[in-house]
């Protein structure tokens, strides 16, 4: 009986090192099958970095894991020679704000200050997320400690080559960015047209990559209204050069099994690629019958993210299981740039 693995896209390649897959029945392997147009890039890249979203640190407890994790794949990434990290929002669980206490609280932002400390020489650039600013309170009353505590603003470029790195965090917790942010990101992407531009943004877009089988998590872009929301995809679409990162569903690499577009895609007419959750990844949940129930149960053990390998007319996100350091085959792809 013939089968067809239905859950690769176009853009999958296969991971560093690979030379066949591998066919399994019933846990047994049956056979190699040649890896065809998913062979692995074979040249020396320009550069790499890591890309991580969703820490949910905080500052005395270790309720998901997320130091430890964060430390974890800070450490690898050095030890391989990325030339940076970049994180996608929701740093911390709870911003400048004690849930217990309902107080003014330094504690989580300065765990991720310690935690980026201990790598002096290799550089973290990141965003606000919804959690930075969940109880309402904007994080722009918090800029000067934001600033101290993360080396960052909430919206700012970062150059490596001829490539720019576009980050632009949430003022609060129901808007993907301000409105001078949104002006400044269309007048940043008309004077870089000559460039590659990396944007980072927290949120996912309403069925896009991040969105498996249509999964709401308090959608921020939902939130933000239908007007902005079409404003920042017809911005997008202008610019074959841009690339949009994002995090936030904290849905793991597999979900690809259950939606083409969990991890990539280009629906919305610009290159999108969902980040998964370095603190607690999510996976669908499955009923008995088969069908899905829905829910998303959470991992408390996992830990997701990317090392980025940047080559001349490409890049090629290597999906990572940093809790065993190893390649997630289901998330590894090459995007033509």
């Amino acid at each position: 009986m013939a089968y067809k693995y239905r859950h690769f896209i176009p853009q999958n390649t296969a991971p560093n090192g690979a030379t066949s897959i591998g066919v399994y029945k019933d846990g047994v392997k049956v056979t190699d099958i040649p890896l065809g147009r998913m062979t692995p890039q074979t040249k020396t890249p320009t550069y790499s970095f890591g890309l991580v979203s969703d820490l949910h640190l905080y500052g005395s407890t270790t309720a998901w894991n997320g130091n430890n994790k964060f430390d974890a794949a800070l450490a690898y990434f050095n030890s391989i020679g990325c030339a940076f990290c970049i994180h996608c929002g929701d740093i911390t669980d709870s911003g400048f704000y004690n849930y217990s206490t309902k107080e003014r609280d330094l504690t989580q932002f300065a765990k991720y200050k310690e935690i980026r400390d201990k790598y002096p020489n290799f550089p973290v650039y990141g965003i606000c997320g919804n959690h930075e600013s969940i109880t309402g309170i904007p994080i722009t009353n918090d800029l000067t400690d934001l600033e101290y505590y993360t080396g960052n603003d909430l919206y700012y470029t970062v150059s490596q080559g001829n490539d720019l790195f576009i980050l632009v965090g949430q003022p609060t917790y129901n808007k993907v960015m301000s409105d001078d942010a949104l002006t400044w990101l269309g007048d940043t992407l008309a004077d870089n047209t000559d460039k590659r531009c990396f944007v980072f943004v927290h949120s996912y877009i309403e069925e896009d990559s991040g969105d498996a089988v249509d999964y709401r998590e308090n959608s921020v872009f939902d939130d933000w209204g239908t007007t902005k929301t079409n404003a920042f995809i017809n911005l997008l679409r202008q610019y074959p050069n841009v690339v949009l990162f994002h995090g936030h569903s904290h849905m793991e690499f597999e979900c690809q099994e259950y939606d083409v577009n969990a991890n990539y895609t280009e629906r919305n007419g610009f290159k999108s690629v969902h980040i998964p959750s370095v603190g607690k990844p999510r996976y669908i949940g499955v009923a008995s019958d088969g069908t899905l129930t829905g829910e998303t149960p959470t991992d408390n053990a996992g830990s997701q993210g990317y090392v980025v390998d940047v080559y001349d007319d490409c890049i090629v996100l290597n999906g990572m299981d940093f809790v065993n350091n190893e390649y997630v085959p289901l998330g590894v792809y090459k995007i033509d740039t």
